[in-house]
């Protein structure tokens, strides 16, 4: 029964982690378009869109994560991934044009990469602890 509670523990960490991310995220997308419209990137603005939605997705996919769900899980944590690989493209595409771009002021690139690599530090440690969780329950069988 312990085992139980310990793994509905990491199950609802994981749960709180995504929800915050992704309300986070939702709330604060003024610091991504802010520094978007200072790039020449075109695409950008779609990777960033992505970014966002992803995070949204995993947070509803999170909804259905219980003890008895395996494939829920699963879902969650390649859906945590997606969107670390979503938010490490948008962080590329920062750092290109601090790069590259001569004309731009940093500042507020700067602010919009650490606020992604903060997202996705956030989706990821929710994606190993999702991971860790469904290995625990794998085990126990």
């Amino acid at each position: 029964m312990r085992e139980l509670k310990e793994n509905i523990h990491i199950q609802t960490v994981a749960k709180l982690l995504i929800a915050v991310a992704a309300i986070a995220h939702l709330i604060f997308t003024y610091v991504h378009t802010s520094a978007l419209l200072l790039l020449e990137n075109q695409i950008c603005g779609f990777i960033m869109f992505l970014f966002v939605l992803l995070g949204l997705v995993t947070l509803f996919e999170s909804t259905q994560v219980h003890v008895s769900r395996s494939f829920a899980g699963y879902a969650t944590i390649a859906l945590c991934a997606a969107t670390v690989g979503m938010g490490a493209d948008l962080v590329s595409i920062y750092q290109t044009a601090i790069r590259t771009q001569n004309s731009l002021e940093p500042a507020m690139v700067y602010k919009a990469v650490w606020f992604s690599l903060a997202l996705m530090a956030m989706f990821a440690l929710s994606g190993v602890l999702l991971l860790i969780d469904t290995c625990r329950k794998h085990t126990e069988r």
